[in-house]
């Protein structure tokens, strides 16, 4: 149910961030809300995810969180993965043809697939992954909208664009709520090992940046108050474990 909720709440949030003007929004506010979603993800990544698949099976889960990062950072390097870091960077680099959008569904996809997994390592865990992935879908709306109208994008195939990317989360989702239930060991292990590298890409994709903007202590602020407070909760009794 609350999987359900999230999903759908993450699928309305990227439209909603559609209609937001530009001239509202600041990049600097964006990269602290960046900031925050790394410590998140980050958290989640090595506090849960990984040992939760090292725990099924220790090579395959390595392996595969290696492999999840390496195949992400390949597709950033051709295509535009994440239109986020594209917007507060500016790039020039990545051409919005076919390859571009094909990339950029998989990552909506992949977030509502790791939505999905997260819960499966505790309900903790998904709950923090899905308030950053509702956050992040709202910025992936505004930052894709001003990205495709940058482009000279009709409303009509802006609009049409952002629905295909926005319902590649609850596909995603759904399709691996309904393959997790009953898996072998191994393909758990692969699955956590897989999240918790697609995490460890995202998270490093957005903070990384931050090293080198030393004049927004805030970022950096942001992102080690949400680095602890994951950290801080684990400590708190709950169901799982």
């Amino acid at each position: 149910m609350m999987l359900g909720l999230l999903a759908l709440l993450a699928f309305g949030m990227t439209f909603l961030g559609g209609l937001i003007p530009q001239a509202v929004v600041s990049r600097v506010g964006m990269r602290r809300l960046f900031a925050v979603r790394a410590g998140i993800l980050l958290a989640v990544a090595f506090t849960d995810l990984l040992p939760e698949g090292l725990a099924l099976h220790r090579t395959i889960a390595g392996f595969t969180a290696l492999g999840a990062f390496g195949i992400l950072y390949g597709l950033g390097s051709v295509a535009m993965l994440d239109s986020c870091p594209e917007y507060l960077q500016e790039c020039r680099v990545h051409y919005l043809g076919a390859a571009a959008l094909l990339a950029l569904s998989l990552h909506s996809f992949l977030d509502g697939f790791n939505l999905s997994v997260s819960f499966g390592a505790g309900e903790l865990a998904g709950l923090a992954v899905g308030g950053a992935v509702i956050l992040h879908k709202a910025a992936d709306g505004f930052t894709l909208t001003s990205i495709l109208r940058q482009s000279g994008l009709s409303s009509a195939r802006t609009w049409a664009i952002l629905a295909l990317v926005a319902a590649a989360t609850p596909l995603g989702c759904a399709l691996s709520s309904l393959g997790l239930a009953d898996l072998p060991r191994p393909f758990a292990a692969a699955v956590m090992g897989f999240a918790a590298g697609s995490f460890i890409h995202i998270g490093a994709t957005d903070v990384l940046p931050l090293v080198h903007k030393r004049e927004d202590r805030a970022s950096i602020a942001a992102f080690l108050l949400s680095l602890t407070g994951v950290c801080l909760l684990k400590l708190v009794p709950h169901g799982h474990g």
